[in-house]
């Protein structure tokens, strides 16, 4: 079944290839965006705030650029170049970046979820370490039982990424976190603040609405 997905300002027509999960999408047997649910992270955000978990975020910089093509992609005639690496205007950077990130998450005894395709966990020492990954492209989304998993896969990353770490959850997809003595309360503050800037409305004060009440 074809449908239409918008990527920037341009409309391009894909072919649905999993109905069920993560929202994988291929475009002439190249492109595959790999898209985690909402619900997914919300459900990762309240299982490390129900158990205490520490929820940590890390950027991969350039992560397109890690990919690496398996087949010849040279430059057009009297082009003397040859690519080695995946580049932004290759039609096919998702799935490329998408599967070294994969074989690299494999190879560290990452298990990878079969409905939520962005979803890897690790277990150790008969699973009283557990180290849980949400993966959206290029940002990770990190939480462990166990602060020192989390400290050594950051120092594996770096080693093969050019990796930011941004600390502790505090903003995710649009969404902001306060921590609190309960938990975590997502809000968009800072979206609204920017809304209200927009059209004007910053310094307006509150005023009482009535509702009609049946």
């Amino acid at each position: 079944m074809g449908l239409q997905v918008k990527i920037e300002s341009r409309w391009i027509n894909c072919q649905t290839q999993s109905k069920v999960g993560s929202k994988e999408f291929l475009v002439k047997g190249w492109i595959r965006l790999l898209i985690i649910s909402i619900g997914t992270i919300r459900l990762v955000v309240a299982l490390a705030c129900a158990r205490g978990w520490p929820l940590f975020y890390l950027d991969v910089k350039y992560a397109f650029f890690n990919g690496l093509l398996e087949e010849e992609i040279k430059g057009k005639k009297k082009m003397v170049y040859m690519l080695k690496k995946n580049l932004f205007d290759q039609k096919h950077f998702h799935w490329v970046w998408n599967k070294r990130i994969d074989l690299f998450l494999l190879q560290l005894n990452f298990s990878r979820c079969l409905v939520e395709h962005g979803i890897y966990v690790r277990f150790q020492h008969g699973r009283s370490k557990m180290l849980l990954i949400c993966l959206y492209v290029d940002d990770l989304l990190v939480t462990s039982n166990n602060s020192k998993e989390i400290e050594e896969l950051k120092r594996v990353m770096k080693g093969e990424f050019e990796i930011a770490y941004l600390g502790r959850m505090t903003y995710l997809f649009g969404m902001e976190f306060t921590s609190t003595s309960k938990g975590k309360v997502p809000h968009q503050r800072k979206y609204l603040s920017e809304v209200l800037k927009r059209f004007n409305m910053i310094g307006c004060n509150s005023t009482t609405t009535l509702v009609e009440i049946m």
